[in-house]
């Protein structure tokens, strides 16, 4: 299993024991079988953790921002292994190392307990979020996912609400389990009806939808 989750307070840690490496836009972060397991805390920018199915296709699970962890460290983990981690634009994170997170069981239990919180805290927003998805007509599927995404990279900008997270239709069709195809046509039609807009690379929704 591979992780997510919010620790807002990530420059704690970083202060403790971490170093920090930059990552180029869309490298490899982890992926399956990687040899070291460290937990990593965003400073700046954003990654996505996704798996790849057997026909070839990528399914997102989750994207983070600045403040939130990530890691290939089974306990720390949000799903199941085979899970990679990619940026999506120039970040900045601060690495731990098993061993360095273990060290910190001892010397700071309290921080461990705010780590574990956290990802209990994110598992239960995505449970949810996949719940929402499961049997929802794609459409929905689409605005539940904006909707999900809002709550951490909404800017609110008069009566829309920019979600700071570039997503292509491909994009789309990884996180809610579609086909491009489809959410192209559907992103359309929900142009057309005016509930969301896209702006340069990035969707905006209506503050009031009765879609989501």
């Amino acid at each position: 299993m591979n992780s997510a989750s919010q620790l807002r307070p990530a420059s704690n840690i970083q202060k403790l024991l971490g170093k920090l490496v930059n990552y180029s836009k869309k490298e490899v972060i982890f992926q399956p079988f990687s040899l070291g397991e460290n937990l990593y805390m965003i400073q700046s920018g954003k990654i996505k953790l996704y798996k790849n199915s057997e026909d070839g296709r990528n399914t997102i699970l989750t994207v983070l921002g600045a403040g939130e962890f990530f890691s290939n460290i089974p306990r720390f983990s949000l799903d199941d292994e085979g899970v990679y981690a990619e940026s999506i634009e120039p970040t900045e994170v601060c690495v731990l190392s098993l061993k360095q997170v273990d060290n910190l069981r001892l010397t700071h239990p309290l921080v461990m307990t705010e780590l574990y919180s956290a990802l209990n805290h994110h598992m239960k927003q995505r449970n949810m979020f996949l719940e929402r998805i499961m049997y929802a007509p794609v459409k929905e599927r689409i605005l539940h996912l904006m909707s999900f995404l809002m709550k951490s990279f909404g800017d609110k900008q008069g009566k829309l609400i920019k979600i700071n997270v570039p997503l292509t239709h491909q994009d789309i069709a990884n996180f809610i389990g579609s086909t491009r195809e489809t959410v192209t046509s559907l992103t359309k039609e929900l142009i057309t009806e005016g509930h969301i807009k896209k702006i340069d690379k990035y969707y905006h929704i209506m503050r009031v939808t009765d879609l989501y």
